[in-house]
């Protein structure tokens, strides 16, 4: 009686062991059952960008609120060949949250691919860096960027907040959002005078969209007399990500 009772023991201990040896080969890192175990709190999320030291995540849960963003160290072990920007993830970590913006996710003790999105986020940042780079008079002397969005419609609201951290961060400016007129109401912009005194107005209006494509406009505007215009831009998907190409510019 006693020897069968060990034997099954032994049984189970080895198919137990099995189990979550087999987790471990399939997936680098470990982030099925052993790992779940360890995680107190799973986050699926969508990889903005990743940068040398940290990964920027947007809550991807049908309820995400536009501030659910986080960063994830980048000091565990990844699959680099399979996660992106715009990757869906699955993260496990031990349920802390530090109270910064974006929130920074504790101590993770795995990042798993679950699908790839396109780079739409990837492909604005393209475009607010050709408008930057024209007519730079107009970058002179600022300490803010607005961005209205209200009508790029292909971001969630999440995404909408990825792109502008992304572009605050990487000009090390000030950001805000907002219409032209919540801009005014604010203070930041002079509608009498038509000026924006230490900032600029970015803006991208999708036109009309399709499945691996969309049109869009897109401005950057200081004043009355100082603007610039990309018009019928095309947006297109091809087998290195999303690109785009300018229809007509306009300057004022």
């Amino acid at each position: 009686m006693k020897k069968t009772t060990i034997l099954l023991v032994i049984s189970t201990l080895l198919i137990l062991f099995n189990g979550c040896t087999s987790a471990t080969q399939v997936n680098t890192p470990v982030d099925d059952t052993c790992s779940n175990e360890q995680a107190k709190s799973i986050l699926l999320g969508k990889v903005i960008k990743i940068y040398d030291n940290y990964i920027l995540i947007s809550n991807a849960e049908d309820n995400a609120k536009s501030s659910d963003l986080y960063i994830v160290s980048t000091d565990f072990e990844f699959d680099t060949s399979k996660i992106k920007p715009e990757s869906i993830v699955k993260i496990g970590y031990d349920g802390m949250i530090m109270e910064t913006y974006p929130a920074k996710l504790g101590d993770v003790k795995y990042i798993k691919f679950i699908e790839q999105k396109d780079d739409l986020v990837g492909l604005y940042e393209k475009a607010f860096d050709k408008l930057w780079e024209t007519d730079k008079g107009l970058n002179m002397d600022i300490d803010i960027l607005a961005f209205d969005l209200s009508i790029t419609t292909n971001l969630t609201d999440a995404e909408k907040s990825s792109l502008i951290y992304v572009l605050g961060n990487k000009n090390g400016l000030e950001t805000v959002s907002g219409t032209f007129d919540q801009l005014s109401e604010n203070g930041y912009i002079d509608k009498e005078n038509l000026v924006f005194e230490n900032g600029i107005l970015f803006s991208f209006e999708v036109t009309k969209e399709s499945k691996n494509s969309f049109m869009f406009n897109a401005k950057k505007w200081r004043s009355g007399i100082g603007a610039y215009f990309f018009q019928n831009c095309t947006a297109k998907k091809t087998k290195d990500g999303w690109n785009f190409k300018i229809g007509e510019e306009m300057i004022s």
